[in-house]
């Protein structure tokens, strides 16, 4: 009996350690102003595939009153991430350039995995912005 409670409790440990990664991942930063979401159509990839990563930054605070630019840098662990960073602005109500409410900015960026992934059976994509680290991982597949 103690054997099969053994076994069962390793089978259930086996099975959250292999959890498979999300393949969308939002994160705010710290003072809740903005949100960036990372979202692919898939979590897995071969070497030398490539995948398209939907990006989004949000205003939490709905429109901004002033004029706000910002820049996101990525950076991966295995491959590369084309553009490696994305400058966008967000109009403010009080620009006069303004002509309606822009709370949001979306922009494709592709990962490509090396053809030869190092050690390790996962990639990230890291979207860096402001105090935030918006971490999408990846599980590499054999061929």
């Amino acid at each position: 009996m103690k054997i099969r409670w053994l076994a069962c409790g390793m089978l259930i440990a086996f099975g959250l350690g292999c959890s498979e990664p999300n393949s969308s991942v939002t994160r705010s930063t710290e003072d809740d102003q903005f949100e960036v979401t990372l979202k692919a159509a898939k979590n897995h990839l071969k070497p030398g595939e490539a995948l398209p990563i939907l990006v989004t930054v949000e205003s939490l605070a709905g429109q901004l009153a002033q004029t706000t630019a910002g820049t996101i840098t990525f950076v991966t662990n295995q491959g590369s991430v084309s553009p490696s960073r994305l400058d966008f602005t967000l109009l403010g109500r009080d620009d006069s350039l303004s002509t309606g409410v822009t709370t949001t900015y979306t922009q494709w960026v592709t990962f490509t995995l090396g053809s030869r992934p190092d050690e390790g059976r996962q990639a990230e994509v890291h979207a860096l912005f402001r105090d935030l680290d918006t971490t999408l991982k990846i599980r590499i597949v054999e061929e």
